[in-house]
């Protein structure tokens, strides 16, 4: 902040020393808070933080919003896939496809706490965190679903489907119910959460990959990959209700946290699809990097994050606005990319009956 313009030097007055003396302290303390105030940046908020994965490095970079600041590069494991978080933004969960494992990330000194391989975990693609439930994690390459205690992560649960390919998901009902894109068979499973037990199969269209559910639970978007559309499905009917166009080979979806849009990225075309779920139409098309794949959306639901693969870099496309508005730089071939808060502050220690906080 500055006060006023260039300061004046302070005619001595003549009403006495002690009046002379007060103007001439008041005088110091202006000029040194105004020199403080003009040489100090303003504090800018943290509005949080973007994961972003590496798949060419094996890394996790963590980037404070919307300074950009590289906050860490936290090494992972091999062709790192897919990253979230748990909803008090102190654990990160990584999806390595080239080991295979699952990286668990420590968000508050940002190092990897341990890797977990469990039996029979190959090609391992989707990952999500069901709150009170545990952390879902698709096996593509095994036909299996894991439920793991996000408490002590370890294997809780896991079952095998009869579908193909499974891979990314979508949570709703609070958390009770998973929507399971299948690759391999054109379709995606509804699965009950914790039990993991499949309560729907439906058909889709050709190689649906990403999805993403609205933020009132109403909708689940499909991205079909083999035919440049996304699906629209209704969680009430649990039946695809239209199919919207795309560009060439979309990949991954995000749904807005404060609005009926959906940012889809295509692959093939280097652009990002936005979309009105209630409206049913294309709202814009926005080009962005080479080769773009993940997709995440601010708490604010004000930017969109987009991994590009083949730019290395995370264009960033203003909502609304639909046009990108910055860059990050980031390491090889980024791809999975999530937007977490702050962490949350540690409750402070109950007070005891007394009053007198326990030692």
């Amino acid at each position: 902040m500055v006060f006023g313009g260039r300061s004046e030097r302070a005619p001595w007055c003549t009403g006495g020393p002690l009046l002379a003396a007060t103007l001439l302290a008041a005088l110091v303390a202006f000029t040194g808070a105004s020199r403080a105030a003009e040489g100090a940046a303003p504090a800018r908020e943290s509005d949080g933080r973007l994961l972003v994965l590496n798949q060419k490095d094996g890394t996790l970079m963590v980037f404070d919003e919307p300074s950009h600041a590289l906050l860490a590069t936290v090494p992972v494991g091999r062709e790192p896939r897919e990253v979230v978080a748990t909803l008090d933004g102190r654990k990160a969960y990584v999806v390595n496809g080239g080991d295979p494992s699952l990286s668990v990330v420590d968000l508050l000194h940002y190092k990897v706490e341990r890797s977990l391989r469990p039996d029979q975990l190959r090609e391992p693609r989707g990952l999500a965190v069901s709150p009170g439930r545990g952390v879902v994690l698709t096996s593509g390459g095994s036909h299996r679903l894991f439920l793991l205690d996000a408490a002590r992560d370890v294997v809780e649960r896991v079952i095998t489907t009869n579908q193909s390919g499974a891979g990314f998901l979508a949570l709703t009902h609070g958390g009770d119910r998973a929507w399971v894109a299948n690759r391999g068979s054109d379709s995606v499973s509804l699965v009950e959460i914790p039990s993991l037990k499949t309560l729907k199969t439906l058909p889709v269209g050709p190689a649906p990959e990403g999805v993403a559910a609205s933020s009132n639970g109403r909708w689940v978007v499909v991205a079909l990959q083999g035919a440049g559309q996304v699906a629209i499905l209704d969680t009430s009917r649990t039946q695809v209700v239209t199919r919207l166009p795309a560009g060439q080979a979309p990949s991954r979806v995000a749904c807005a946290p404060k609005a009926p849009l959906a940012v889809v990225t295509n692959r093939l075309s280097d652009d990002v699809s936005i979309l009105d779920i209630a409206g049913r139409h294309l709202v814009a098309t926005v080009p962005v990097g080479r080769c773009p794949g993940g997709v995440a959306i601010n708490t604010r639901g004000t930017k969109a994050y987009v991994a590009n693969s083949e730019s290395n870099s995370v264009s960033i496309v203003s909502l609304p606005g639909y046009e990108v508005t910055g860059q990050i730089p980031t390491g090889a071939g980024p791809e999975g990319i999530a937007f977490v808060p702050p962490p949350a502050a540690p409750s402070p220690p109950r007070a005891t009956r007394t009053g007198r906080r326990p030692s």
